[in-house]
């Protein structure tokens, strides 16, 4: 049987079901973040309005499964945005760990049909799923960064590849995440360049809103700098 994206998203949909029937009473998260904007690697993906941005997570020892999406509150010609994403994680006893995954970007509101999975060259248009692969590291408590390598497999022309390197502290009761990202560029300037650049800069800044006893919500800020299009984002958030 010749393989194709047909039978790898039948292949994820099972494994997403099977994991979620065995594991559903032993991890599953619910939550949401209201941001007031959609910035993306650097990108304005939600038309400068806030969006909610709801996540439905299945873990299991190393690994996870979910379904996240992006839907603006102020602008309905925004992007709306369903992903389905799958990774697992593998230690590496005390030097961190890597995990490999993928996620299925799909836009609602596109005007395609879901149920089409046409690559970017078909005759007949683009289908809805934009396949990419995602590997990452994350170094141990003793050595707090990360490093992710992220390359779309299918439906998006030549492959645009995206990585990050990421640091982790804490100031008193706030984290701080810290990031640069960049990408090789290509010839359709997926990122909106065509070689080598710096496209997304910045920090986060995460700390709890005591409510009562037993509740706090997260509340960030976010300063995203992109170099290569001398854009200048501040985000605000919180979680539920």
């Amino acid at each position: 049987m010749k393989f194709s994206i047909k039978n790898l998203l039948g292949i994820s949909t099972i494994l997403i079901i099977v994991f979620a029937s065995s594991t559903f009473s032993q991890s599953l998260s619910v939550n949401a973040d209201f941001v007031s904007r959609y910035i993306w690697r650097g990108i304005d993906l939600g038309a400068n309005t806030p969006s909610l941005q709801p996540n439905v997570k299945l873990t299991t020892g190393g690994f996870a499964a979910g379904f996240w999406g992006a839907y603006a509150f102020a602008n309905e010609n925004a992007l709306e945005e369903i992903d389905i994403y799958a990774s697992y994680s593998f230690a590496l006893s005390e030097s961190g760990s890597l995990s490999l995954g993928f996620t299925d970007y799909t836009n609602p509101n596109s005007g395609t049909k879901i149920g089409n999975i046409h690559n970017h060259n078909d005759e007949e248009g683009p289908g809805a799923h934009f396949i990419e692969l995602n590997v990452g590291y994350t170094g141990p408590e003793s050595f707090p960064i990360s490093l992710s390598f992220n390359s779309f497999l299918y439906n998006v022309a030549n492959n645009p590849i995206y990585f990050q390197v990421g640091y982790v502290t804490s100031v008193e009761d706030v984290g701080l995440s810290f990031f640069v990202g960049g990408t090789p560029g290509e010839d359709s300037g997926y990122y909106g360049v065509t070689d080598f650049s710096i496209i997304n800069v910045g920090f986060t800044a995460t700390r709890g809103i005591k409510i009562s006893d037993s509740f706090s919500i997260p509340i960030f800020g976010s300063v995203i700098l992109n170099p290569a299009s001398e854009n200048l984002f501040y985000v605000l958030g919180f979680s539920l």
